[in-house]
């Protein structure tokens, strides 16, 4: 009988961690603040593996000497990009190590720095020169698109752009809503 019973509490703990994933998902893309991210291309030829997009934003490549931040960033840590309307994408503004206040028409978006700083050989002085940089994850970096549809997007058409509305909530987390192509919509995020 106890065995029993600690099976069934422990099958009811797992429903209720999923159900709570799920519905955390969900309010974030009810309620956030859409936004709507530009992407660039990776290598076309692993940019799909099956029917699963890897995306890269400009967003994801963050260059400290241009934009202002409380302090340097290292590996691993966790950044708030803050971000503004511009037109038709939405640009950095600030690079932060605590969640900050919000103007009117920003967002801030949560973040981990996956690399902090690189190295670049310099042909002229034939000598590796360091250049900042920061790369940074934000959790929304792959899409799963309808079986079989995903050869569309792997090679867009010429004048094709392909871009992501992305919802933001008031803590920083975002979630896909739709991948868009020239600015309409071609696959729109539903709960199920």
């Amino acid at each position: 009988m106890r065995i029993t019973l600690r099976l069934i509490i422990l099958i009811a703990l797992q429903f209720v961690v999923l159900a709570s994933m799920i519905a955390m998902k969900q309010w974030t893309l009810s309620s956030g603040t859409p936004i709507v991210l530009e992407t660039e291309p990776i290598d076309p030829r692993s940019l799909f593996q099956g029917d699963y997009v890897r995306l890269n934003y400009k967003i994801s490549t963050l260059r400290p000497a241009e934009l202002p931040s409380d302090r340097p960033f290292k590996k691993h840590e966790r950044i708030y990009v803050l971000l503004r309307n511009g037109d038709p994408y939405w640009e950095p503004v600030s690079l932060h190590h605590e969640r900050p206040g919000l103007p009117p028409d920003h967002v801030t978006l949560k973040g981990t720095v996956i690399r902090a700083g690189n190295r670049r050989w310099n042909r002229q002085s034939q000598s590796w020169e360091a250049t900042e940089h920061l790369m940074v994850r934000y959790g929304i970096e792959n899409y799963f698109v309808p079986e079989g549809e995903g050869r569309d997007l792997e090679r867009p058409k010429p004048g094709e752009k392909i871009s992501i509305r992305v919802a933001v909530d008031q803590f920083g987390n975002a979630g896909i809503k739709a991948m868009l192509v020239n600015g309409q919509p071609r696959y729109t995020e539903t709960l199920f």
